[in-house]
């Protein structure tokens, strides 16, 4: 019981921390997406000023 517990616990610690750093360099205005290459959608995008 104890182990499923832990485990749960490790699985949400890890969720929370990828989506925070995903949230934290989409609010820097860094390219978010896995690859990152010429076809991200942020480099898309017209730039606001």
């Amino acid at each position: 019981m104890i182990v499923e517990i832990i485990v749960t616990v490790g699985i949400i610690a890890a969720a929370g921390y990828i989506l925070f750093k995903n949230l934290k360099k989409s609010v820097s205005g860094k390219c978010n997406c896995g690859s990152c290459s010429s076809s991200c959608p942020k480099y898309n995008s017209p730039k606001q000023k």
